[in-house]
């Protein structure tokens, strides 16, 4: 009887190691998305709106599908959301570099610059830039409408560990676990 109360002991200090053992990995893997937008670049001095994503966390994310939240609206894409949010200044500005009037390096064209965020991997501590416009003469129209409208911005974003937990967050510090990302459906072009 000793002895099997002693192994059953044994088995059950085994299993609250071996559980607290687990959490611990996960907590070290832990990611934790949070969408930032500023309208200042601290290390040029100069206006910029930057919006990116950081990781809070200590592990590294892989980022899997985003969703732009827009005035009460989803878009899967920039492209979208440019349309839904400022389009007529952005299609002002990216049409001087369609007719070939300004190269997208030109300083006095505020480069802009974008990043894709599908399958990318943010590590632990570290931000990924998705957006970024210097404020020039050619850009002021589009910086200063995106400056407004940002605010009105924020990002589903669906994300996995290298454990492969996979996570959602809208909200800054608000994660919902999920089983997994669902996958975004190509649209048909329409015509």
């Amino acid at each position: 009887m000793c002895a099997i109360l002693i192994s059953a002991a044994s088995f059950y200090a085994t299993y609250l190691q071996a559980d607290a053992a687990e959490r611990q990995v996960k907590a070290m893997t832990l990611p934790l998305i949070q969408f930032s937008s500023s309208n200042w670049d601290s290390e040029q001095s100069q206006p910029k709106i930057i919006l990116s994503l950081k990781n809070a966390g200590i592990g590294p994310a892989i980022i899997k599908r985003v969703t732009y939240l827009y005035d009460n609206k989803e878009f899967d894409s920039r492209r979208e959301l440019y349309r839904a949010c400022c389009e007529p200044e952005a299609k002002t500005y990216f049409e001087l570099f369609t007719s070939n009037k300004v190269k997208p390096t030109d300083e006095e064209s505020g480069i802009y610059l974008t990043s894709s965020l599908q399958n990318v991997i943010i590590p632990g501590q570290e931000s990924k830039e998705f957006i970024s416009l210097k404020q020039s003469f050619l850009s002021k129209p589009l910086w200063m409408k995106l400056n407004n409208e940002r605010f009105k911005l924020t990002l589903r974003v669906c994300y996995c560990s290298l454990l492969g937990e996979c996570y959602i967050t809208e909200k800054n510090g608000v994660v919902e676990p999920i089983e997994y990302c669902p996958i975004l459906q190509p649209k048909s072009k329409l015509l």
